[in-house]
């Protein structure tokens, strides 16, 4: 028989055991170390690194300008202790535009029309020349008569067939436009690529609906309109080089922080994607110096920030070097967009319909409900399901079936405040509601940039008028690193 003393030393344990059971678990990260993070983030560097990125150009991967910019990042990783990597990827076609003018010559009253415009990617050099113009109305509009030696104006942006047909018809140039009905793209160019090609025949130069429309109009009353034009552009093989830098940690495995490097747009590229680039160096910043002045101890796993050099492309080619040790990534946080937020100063976490994703993208939703409303922080914050094109898709099942590689459960997810040049509304995916969502229960409206892939993608548009929201793009991702790495 058991004797007093133990049966009361029994129950004593018991409720000990039982006390615990039904406690919460201890954060995994104190909410001082989270205030330590958040007063660090520099929203003066933020912005720095934006207009230094810019400056290099439109850093398209192979090019010049994407190498300029590679050896900027790399060297100010250096400056935070890191010892970078470069990765030359496969050759590919790449284009850099030199210089190149429009300008209306007659009427002269309509030589101030054509501002903001863009020459439009693979388009060729052309030496300055003369042309009268035409409306071409429609793709059946095609009157060799009517079109050859002439300037040539499209209400839309041509396919590969129409432009060769107005090639074939004997076009000098092509000018083109985006007719939508909405602030976007009314005084600026919408910028356009052709395809990758080293003969494209005739340049493409993008302009803004306004001077589009206006030129329409005056064709259309018959008047007669002649422009002058010229271009200088390079169309040669390169390498795109991705830079990777590497924050050790004690156990096995890996998290990437990444961001596409290119203004895939050929444009300036400021809120798309230097912020995003800007964003990733900022957590790397913060939480390199945080390690090696022993505030916090070394992260549980390495953490890998990435800048791709092209994007899709350059993270597309990382999966595949990489096939036999994906298992090894525990999880994707790419930034792409977070410089400007139209209309609702909200904070995006997407992927929400990929089953993966679902663990991770709780901890971003639990940040954003905790910090909404917050002075400096979102007023909105909410997860979305997949939208397309992100260098974070690479890594979900699909795009590695796609590749033939290995279907690995890694969660991917991308972190923007804006996207497209108009907002859009998308079904929200079922069973996921943020209490940091004021809108509808059942759809998202997705916030956009209203100078998205355009001329106007200058840091004095974009970033520097709302820094802030960079800062919420680092604020989100680091503080979820710091309860995922540091428990």
């Amino acid at each position: 028989m058991m004797d007093f003393n133990r049966l009361i030393n029994l129950i004593f344990l018991l409720l000990v055991r039982q006390i615990f059971a039904q406690s919460p678990p201890a954060a995994s990260i104190t909410a001082q170390e989270e205030k330590r993070f958040i007063s660090k983030v520099s929203q003066v560097n933020l912005r720095m690194t934006v207009r230094d990125i810019v400056q290099c150009g439109n850093r398209l991967g192979g090019t010049v300008s994407g190498d300029k910019s590679v050896k900027y990042v790399v060297r100010r990783l250096k400056g935070y202790g890191f010892d970078p990597e470069i990765v030359s990827e496969p050759e590919q076609l790449a284009f850099s535009d030199v210089h190149w003018n429009i300008r209306i010559e007659e009427p002269n009253r309509l030589r101030g029309l054509i501002q903001h415009e863009w020459l439009a990617g693979y388009s060729p050099s052309v030496r300055e020349q003369r042309s009268s113009l035409i409306s071409c109305l429609s793709d059946t509009d095609l009157d060799k008569k009517k079109i050859d030696g002439k300037a040539v104006l499209l209400d839309r942006h041509p396919s590969d067939q129409t432009y060769k047909v107005l090639v074939q018809a004997g076009a000098r140039c092509l000018l083109t436009y985006e007719p939508v009905h909405s602030s976007a793209y009314s005084i600026y160019a919408m910028i356009t690529n052709l395809k990758a090609s080293k003969t494209n025949p005739i340049p493409v130069y993008d302009i803004s609906t306004y001077a589009g429309e206006r030129l329409k109009s005056e064709l259309q009353k018959g008047i007669p309109v002649t422009i002058k034009y010229s271009s200088k552009c390079i169309v040669a093989p390169g390498h795109p080089k991705t830079v990777i830098a590497t924050l050790h940690g004690t156990g096995d495995g890996y998290f990437i922080v990444c961001a596409h490097g290119d203004s895939d747009s050929g444009g300036p590229g400021a809120d798309d994607n230097a912020s995003g680039v800007s964003g990733v160096m900022e957590i790397a910043r913060l939480l390199k110096g945080l390690v090696d002045d022993q505030v916090l101890p070394p992260p549980s796993k390495s953490i890998r920030f990435i800048v791709w050099g092209s994007e899709v492309s350059s993270s597309g080619y990382y999966v595949r070097q990489h096939a036999q040790e994906l298992q090894k990534i525990a999880g994707v946080i790419n930034l792409d967009e977070i410089g400007i937020a139209r209309p609702r100063n909200c904070i995006y976490f997407e992927g929400n319909d990929a089953e993966q994703n679902h663990d991770l993208l709780k901890i971003f939703e639990n940040i954003g409900e905790k910090y909404a409303g917050q002075r400096g922080f979102w007023k909105e914050a909410t997860t979305n399901p997949l939208l397309g094109g992100l260098d974070s898709h690479v890594f979900l099942p699909k795009s590695l079936e796609g590749l033939g590689l290995p279907s690995v459960g890694i969660p991917s997810i991308t972190i923007f405040t804006a996207a497209w040049n108009e907002p859009k509304t998308v079904a929200q995916t079922e069973g996921w509601r943020s209490k940091a969502w004021k809108g509808k229960s059942d759809s998202i409206v997705i916030g956009y940039s209203p100078y998205y892939h355009s001329a106007l993608d200058l840091p004095k548009m974009t970033t520097d008028k709302e820094p802030v929201d960079m800062v919420w793009g680092v604020n989100a991702a680091g503080l979820a690193l710091l309860q995922l790495m540091w428990k």
